[in-house]
């Protein structure tokens, strides 16, 4: 991996995260679509297609809620793309270096966090005095840090973690590459688990059985049972919807 390459998919790391403070989170940090933009600074978009949405669905129930910080999705999946490419391997390889990637960036996240929790109280003092520029200038030394804390730790794993990756690699014996493989089929199910459980519901649980079902015994795709759901929640929801009177007829035209 070249130095250019590395400050590449740094920036795109971090001007992802940016747009998640600037432009309403349009879900540009998420695996399924790092991943091929990665593939492309890398050279070889089929790859990052594949290891951005083997990620995905490792990393699909990981979202924010409150005061919660997950893995950091958008480090762990640049950073487990681009290191698959580089060592010529598959999704194993990007399960072991995203995972620890996204722990990484969680806590440089944090520190972010912590560190411009200092500028909250310089920002209600410009508040208090109606000085509206030194708001904006606080925000956007907020954003900087951020900015730096998505892209430091994303370059220097990217510039020095390559070599070392793949003598990891390099080293590991056949059982342990076996048990790497069974993980990464495996992790999808975890992260649907996560999801599920966020968005379990007593009385629609059955309908998760009846896809799983439609899906594993037929030649249905997952594509297909969607779009079958799809077409179900807008009958139902039409159903529901109540319908205007009708405007009753006057007798006094007979």
């Amino acid at each position: 991996m070249t130095l250019w390459q590395a400050f590449l998919i740094a920036l795109v790391v971090a001007l992802a995260y940016l747009a998640r403070r600037i432009l309403g989170d349009p879900q540009i940090e998420r695996p399924i679509i790092l991943g091929p933009v990665v593939g492309l600074i890398m050279g070889d978009l089929e790859t990052g297609l594949i290891v951005g949405g083997s990620l995905e669905l490792i990393f699909i129930g990981a979202a924010t809620f409150g005061g919660t910080a997950p893995p950091n999705v958008a480090i762990g999946a640049a950073v487990g793309t681009a290191l698959s490419i580089s060592a010529g391997q598959g999704v194993e390889t990007a399960l072991v270096a995203a995972v620890p990637a996204a722990v990484l960036g969680t806590f440089c996240e944090l520190f972010a966090k912590t560190v411009c929790s200092f500028l909250v109280h310089r920002a209600d003092a410009a508040a208090a005095q109606a000085r509206g520029r030194t708001i904006t200038g606080i925000i956007w030394i907020g954003n900087a840090i951020h900015f730096l804390a998505y892209f430091v730790p994303t370059f220097l794993v990217l510039q020095f973690g390559a070599n070392a990756l793949e003598g990891v690699l390099s080293a590991l014996s056949d059982d342990v590459q076996n048990a790497l493989n069974t993980s990464a089929a495996l992790l999808p199910a975890v992260g649907f688990g996560i999801l599920l459980s966020v968005l379990y519901n007593k009385a629609l649980f059955p309908l998760f059985f009846a896809g799983f079902a439609l899906a594993a015994f037929t030649d249905f795709t997952v594509i297909g049972v969607a779009v079958i759901a799809t077409a179900i929640v807008i009958v139902i929801m039409r159903n529901r919807t109540p319908q205007a009177p009708s405007t009753p007829q006057s007798s006094a035209l007979l």
